[in-house]
């Protein structure tokens, strides 16, 4: 296994531990106060103070700044830890997280130790994605207008949107024309010594309440060298390099949120009986529980081998983002609508146990979807390596000494070792069947590279236990991409039904359902 990813998710398990039993209704990071905060629209402060004093500020800023964050697997397993909590708590916290990028990234010490001070002092910058009417787009703050100044600063006018907290941000990172180009600046609230910045809440989703876009209108802000991040006129190319990052952590807030619907789903299909048996004992709700149960195990390779890239082979990463990161939040949506046919009418209301978590996150999740489709440029015109190391002491995402890429196709690879060594049970031939079917395709979708996600995890940890050494795990996973991309699928012998017994014994033991096992 990467050892990487096991330390990642450690550390977010430590997080998960620390903020209590999500079913206590006494706990302040509970369900039950998530789904109070939503009803009565107030944003879940509770939650954002409990996982700050617990230390996250000091994994979301970079080692060579002075915090623990020294990959991307960290942060995706925390803010996924969150999700699960309350997606509005931790789409506000990625928001900050992606708007401190080019901090990290291009911002002088005296940037970067100001980034990193806000933090530790719990306040969050907001992330500018243009006028919501324009829908989500990184290069739409350009609208800003930065005229030139007295001296070598600019004075900046003009208005774009806040993704965060309402009008609560501290500070964003944006964009604005100057004489030279577009060009990036740091703007804090703090700096504001003359009703420069006004943030007002502008924009209500059906989803995320109590935490409204904020309209942030600035009239003649000073913005100087101390505010200019990178040189003049390359704004652009700066901001384009959040964007893969941006789609992972997308990406891990869907799954955090399809988690805890997941969750809800399997402890409802136990207890709802029919003709004296649990719902769960029927066939079509069997069948869609597995579905989605692979739905998330597809959706946590691709995060691990994108975050795997972005450690071992960095200038792949924007192109392995583009082509396969909207995969998994599109994946989540489906299958948290998949799952309210099983609930029904319950998806719409509190139930007993889950006072009305999955009402709350179905349409959470729909919002943070639609982020995923936002207007990006294409693969080949993102620059490579979104964490290039400049200078030397940024490099915080480098390749460690120990470890190497994987070389050669990882369905291929699969195809080769199963071939050849055979595998314990049942599955082989099914699961050769579709390898074949998967490596003769040819050419590039998302399913495929999804598919290779799967395949390189299983790779990495076919031994862990019996579900993983005979093939089911990748089975699963595979008969699930195969659907999706048109490919008949083998048959299934026993497999949805071995994948809803993982469900119930995981459920049962309070443990996550994704592949590696953490309590």
């Amino acid at each position: 296994m990467d050892h990487t990813i096991e330390a990642a998710l450690d550390t977010a398990a430590r997080l998960d531990q620390a903020l209590g039993d999500p079913m206590d209704e006494r706990n302040p990071a509970s369900f039950h106060a998530a789904v109070a905060t939503d009803r009565e629209g107030r944003f879940p402060q509770h939650l954002c103070d409990a996982a700050f004093s617990w230390g996250l500020a000091e994994h979301l800023i970079p080692a060579a700044s002075g915090g623990s964050l020294r990959s991307l697997d960290r942060c995706v397993a925390l803010l996924r830890v969150l999700a699960r909590r309350d997606l509005t708590a931790a789409s506000a916290i990625a928001a900050g997280f992606l708007a401190g990028l080019p901090v990290w990234q291009h911002g002088t010490p005296a940037q970067r130790g100001a980034v990193a001070a806000l933090l530790r002092r719990h306040e969050l910058l907001g992330l500018p994605i243009g006028e919501a009417e324009h829908g989500v787009d990184v290069t739409a703050d350009t609208r800003l207008e930065a005229l030139a100044g007295a001296g070598r600063g600019w004075s900046l006018s003009g208005r774009t949107t806040l993704a965060g907290h309402d009008g609560h941000a501290a500070g964003t990172t944006l964009l604005a024309r100057t004489g030279a180009g577009i060009t990036a600046f740091l703007l804090l609230r703090e700096a504001d010594r003359g009703g420069h910045w006004r943030s007002d809440p502008a924009y209500e989703t059906h989803g995320l309440r109590g935490s409204a876009l904020g309209r942030l209108t600035l009239s003649g802000f000073p913005a100087g060298p101390a505010e200019t991040l990178g040189p003049p006129g390359q704004g652009l190319e700066i901001a384009a390099r959040t964007l893969p990052v941006a789609r992972l952590v997308v990406a891990g807030l869907a799954l955090g949120g399809l988690d805890t619907c997941l969750r809800a789903v399997v402890a409802f299909a136990q207890s709802r009986m029919l003709y004296g048996a649990p719902i769960l004992e029927l066939e079509p709700v069997a069948v869609r529980l597995a579905d989605v149960y692979a739905d998330v195990l597809i959706g946590e390779a691709v995060c691990h081998e994108l975050c795997r890239t972005a450690r071992t082979d960095p200038h792949r990463f924007p192109a392995a983002s583009a082509r396969v990161g909207d995969l998994v939040p599109e994946l989540a949506g489906d299958a948290v609508e998949s799952l309210a046919i099983v609930l029904g009418a319950r998806a719409y209301c509190a139930t007993e146990h889950w006072h009305g978590i999955v009402e709350k996150m179905r349409r959470d999740v729909a919002v943070v979807t639609a982020l995923a489709e936002s207007d990006q440029p294409p693969p080949d015109e993102l620059p490579p390596d979104p964490f290039v190391p400049v200078p030397p002491e940024l490099a915080w995402l480098g390749v460690p000494a120990a470890e190497t890429p994987d070389h050669g196709d990882p369905l291929a690879r699969a195809r080769a070792l199963v071939h050849e060594e055979g595998l314990p049970g049942p599955y082989a031939p099914r699961l050769l069947e579709l390898l074949d079917r998967l490596t003769s395709r040819g050419g590039t979708a998302p399913g495929l590279d999804a598919a290779a996600a799967c395949a390189s995890a299983w790779l990495r940890g076919r031994g862990r236990d019996d579900f993983h050494a005979t093939g089911a795990w990748l089975l699963l996973c595979l008969r699930r991409i195969a659907a999706r991309l048109g490919e008949p699928q083998p048959a299934d012998t026993g497999l949805r039904r071995q994948a809803v017994d993982r469900l119930e014994r995981d459920h049962d033991e309070r443990r996550l359902f994704p592949d590696i096992e953490v309590p």
